[in-house]
């Protein structure tokens, strides 16, 4: 089953981050994404991870970044047209997200 959320995450080239890898400096900002939180391969690679919160439960999801929207306007066209929830970033950082693993 695909399950699909739009939120704002934080882009990035690969695991190291902006503090180590250039091509992740040039990425390092917020943008709202359509973001697939039930992948096929869940478990098999690693991905990063974002709290999804649905009424009053939460849990950990990892993810994949299907679309990137030019701006929050265009995100929420978007979502309306396709009846996807748009979830507020999580606790976890600016984007919620975290490295599947992380603790």
């Amino acid at each position: 089953m695909t399950d699909f959320i739009i939120t704002k995450i934080r882009l990035a080239h690969c695991k190291r981050g902006p503090s180590i890898c250039e091509l992740c400096r040039e990425f390092d900002e917020g943008r709202f994404c359509l973001l697939d939180v039930d992948p096929e391969d869940r478990g098999l690679m690693q991905r990063r991870a974002i709290e999804v919160k649905r009424g009053p439960t939460s849990e950990w999801r990892e993810f994949d970044v299907v679309k990137i929207f030019d701006d929050q306007e265009q995100a929420e066209r978007y979502a309306e047209a396709e009846s996807i929830d748009i979830v507020a970033p999580g606790p976890a950082g600016e984007d919620g997200s975290k490295e599947a693993g992380q603790r």
